[in-house]
């Protein structure tokens, strides 16, 4: 007989950035200003789900005040530091700690998805792996100093347009994964240094 595979979660790689040169952040914040649709598809996709981010983004946005109804996981390499905090605020929050992408992974693998919310480099390991890309395009060049990484190689052969709707000054993409298979492995390796 032979065993059912564990099924892994969706990986959704959530993200607004700039048509122009993909940036995604100035000091921390989004160069743009707020656009309430974004923001209120943000809080409705990610509610109740998985949302794993890197350090930076953790303090850089969250640090004071986690997303509620979620999970939220912090990739840092230096979790020990996050130790005592993570104890204190774990069981109200949902708030955990990893060394590496792959091991937050391997924490929500009976979790329908989980939603890789930035920043840069943690997009960058999640290219790799996501079965679906959901972007908010913003139209424009903005002064940044952090932007996503290239995708674009990746759309018709790795990735196809589910749906496209467009609005003034910004559009909401949908990509899907073209290939049907899920990948055996999250991969192997710690976070980059940069964290």
């Amino acid at each position: 007989m032979s065993q059912a595979k564990a099924q892994k979660p969706e990986i959704i790689i959530l993200s607004a950035l700039s048509t122009v040169d993909r940036a995604i952040g100035k000091n921390g914040k989004v160069p743009w200003p707020l656009i309430p649709e974004d923001a209120q598809h943000f809080q409705e996709i990610t509610e109740g789900h998985t949302v794993i981010m890197g350090r930076r983004t953790w303090e850089e946005d969250l640090e004071k005040c986690p997303l509620e109804r979620r999970c939220n996981l912090v990739i840092t390499s230096h979790p020990e530091r996050y130790a005592i905090a993570d104890r204190c605020r774990k069981f109200i929050l949902g708030l955990t700690f990893f060394s590496s992408l792959p091991a937050a992974l391997d924490h929500v693998q009976d979790q329908e998805k989980a939603f890789i919310i930035g920043g840069a480099s943690i997009y960058a390991q999640a290219l790799q792996i996501a079965d679906t890309l959901d972007l908010t395009l913003v139209q424009g060049q903005y002064e940044a100093d952090t932007f996503f990484p290239a995708y674009e190689h990746l759309l018709g052969t790795e990735f196809q347009l589910e749906e496209k709707i467009q609005r003034s000054g910004y559009c909401f993409v949908l990509y899907r994964r073209i290939s049907s298979v899920a990948l055996e492995s999250y991969g192997e390796g710690s976070v980059p240094s940069d964290f």
